[in-house]
């Protein structure tokens, strides 16, 4: 997706010549409000590519509200995200949350931006690669957008899935992975400690690295990972 981004600054602003509908939105909050704008009219189909790494807090909460709102409302939800979530706990957290409520979810061999396509009408890119609140380009033109969709549907089809990446990131052992399975298991953790030999202390050392290493903090999140690291 990078040679789209790469030509953004020469994307012809609205009213230029052709009569191309394209303009741009200056600064954090005109992108916020055109976001939650579209996102009010959007009914059907999302296709984001997202460097949350370098999203604001403010800007990551509105992603994270919009995407669960989408989600409740039946709306069809695909993210590519760069391989940079995979080395922050709360955006692998998050990643993982709503691939669980439905979203589909892939990491990008590398993404330079973000973009978010909504119904096929509207395309929204961030001209600012290191600083995706700083300006973006929108458009509804037609033939652009579905030149933009067309980019967006090559790179998910080379993504990986998230679990299959996660996976190769971690490297969970045969020892993790039956950690794993018993921490889901109903007891207490004097049971479970007794059950791979070791002290309790030990036990909650050996949970703490894993959790860290899954991007977890707790087992009903754990629970949500499971499925992408033990066989059934």
């Amino acid at each position: 997706m990078e040679p789209l981004y790469a030509d953004t600054a020469a994307v012809p602003t609205e009213g230029h010549q052709g009569g191309v509908r394209v303009h741009r939105l200056r600064g954090s909050a005109e992108i916020r409000d055109h976001i939650e704008n579209v996102a009010f009219v959007t009914h059907y189909e999302v296709l984001g590519a997202l460097r949350l790494d370098r999203l604001t807090p403010t800007g990551w909460e509105l992603y994270e509200y919009l995407t669960f709102r989408w989600l409740r409302r039946g709306v069809r939800i695909r993210y590519l995200l760069d391989p940079s979530v995979l080395k922050d706990a709360s955006a692998l957290a998050y990643a993982r949350q709503i691939s669980a409520a439905g979203a589909g979810v892939r990491i990008a061999a590398e993404l330079k931006s973000n973009l978010l396509i909504c119904d096929n009408r509207s395309a929204v890119f961030c001209t600012n690669s290191e600083d995706p609140e700083d300006g973006a380009v929108v458009t509804r033109e037609p033939d652009l957008v579905t030149v933009v969709r067309d980019l967006f549907s090559q790179a998910w089809e080379q993504a990986g899935g998230l679990g299959q990446v996660a996976e190769e990131s971690c490297c969970l052992t045969p020892a993790d992975q039956e950690l794993l399975a018993l921490i889901l298991k109903p007891g207490k953790d004097l049971a479970r400690a007794r059950e791979l030999g070791v002290s309790l202390r030990t036990f909650h050392r050996r949970v703490a690295d894993l959790y860290e290493r899954l991007g977890v903090s707790s087992r009903t999140e754990a629970a949500l990972v499971a499925r992408e690291y033990i066989s059934a």
